[in-house]
């Protein structure tokens, strides 16, 4: 994780920094973009923004179009011309057996299938989904699993590593508009599928995206990979009254809770104070048995307040 600051000469007469009589004004998604491209020589779009009442603070999460890297940009009136960022590579399972370099998210053109629903209730089951185990709002559970790496939608019980994107499909979840279309689409072997959102019915109070993985030695429809990655952000009040996706763990946590409950993280902590918020990042990872990368858990907080959760298994 690198954190960089930059200097925005570029936006100094946008922003009417060459004038003290101006008011400092918020940048703008593009000019976000814009300084961004510039630091790490990449395209990105926006995938979230966040700005404070006072407009004072912003916050924007930005997304490389070749889906490798994440960076979190934070900016604060009392210095209108830097930009501080804060990035996140997204991992892409690579082979342990092979010698080949690390691959990208790809998917190639749709192949034969469905996405109806077929599957029955107790197939669903076995299969990963479990409406006898839901429990959105548990008590007593540990909230870093390793051996189940659990979510729930509309209580019902899912987990990474058994849960297929077509069990999502059969169980009626509601992806965000355009994204069944490529649901036939086939993910070639040892590939991730790339981002799949779900509507959370909150309107920008929640990002919300699911990831699936071909871990076969030969390309396989969308719909039938399993789902091995989830990111779920709270990006305001309303957000964090949404009921539709939960979790092992309340959205009321904290740090000292989770480390009471799951221990001390397996990595370094990350903590950054920017004006007048303080943004603290908890991770616990565990190698896989067949692939380099990683199993993680990552939780990050704002203010103290749990505001994202990243969870990546890898078998």
């Amino acid at each position: 994780m690198k954190k960089v600051m930059a200097l925005l000469l570029t936006l100094s007469m946008v922003l009417g920094f060459a004038s003290c009589a101006k008011k400092v004004e918020v940048p703008s998604k593009s000019d976000v973009k814009k300084a961004a491209a510039e630091e790490y020589d990449m395209d990105f779009k926006v995938d979230s923004e966040e700005i404070s009442d006072d407009e004072k603070d912003a916050e924007w999460v930005l997304v490389s179009k070749d889906g490798t890297l994440e960076v979190t940009v934070t900016w604060n009136a009392k210095k209108p011309d830097e930009f501080e960022f804060d990035d996140k590579e997204l991992e892409t399972p690579t082979t342990t057996t092979e010698e080949t370099d690390p691959t990208t998210t790809e998917t190639e053109a749709p192949t034969t299938t469905t996405t109806e629903a077929t599957t029955t209730e107790s197939e669903s089951s076995e299969n990963g989904g479990s409406e006898t185990n839901a429990n959105p709002n548990p008590t007593g559970a540990k909230y870093v699993n390793f051996d189940e790496m659990n979510f729930y939608i509309n209580g019902k019980k899912y987990t990474l590593g058994k849960t297929t994107l077509q069990e999502l499909v059969d169980d009626g979840v509601p992806f965000a508009e355009g994204e069944s279309e490529n649901f036939g689409n086939n993910v070639k072997s040892h590939y991730q599928s790339g981002y799949i959102k779900i509507d959370c019915g909150t309107k920008n109070g929640n990002y919300f995206w699911i990831e699936v993985f071909n871990d076969t030695d030969s390309g396989k429809p969308m719909n039938e990979c399993y789902v091995n990655q989830i990111l779920f952000k709270i990006l305001n009040d309303e957000g964090a009254k949404q009921t539709l996706v939960t979790f092992d763990f309340p959205f009321t946590l904290t740090m000292d809770e989770l480390k009471a409950n799951s221990g001390e993280p397996t990595e370094k902590p990350y903590h950054n104070e920017t004006g007048s918020n303080v943004y603290d990042k908890l991770e616990w990872t565990k190698k896989g048995t067949k692939f380099m990368n990683r199993n993680r858990y990552e939780f990050s907080f704002k203010n103290g307040t749990f505001s994202e959760v990243d969870m990546t298994y890898i078998p």
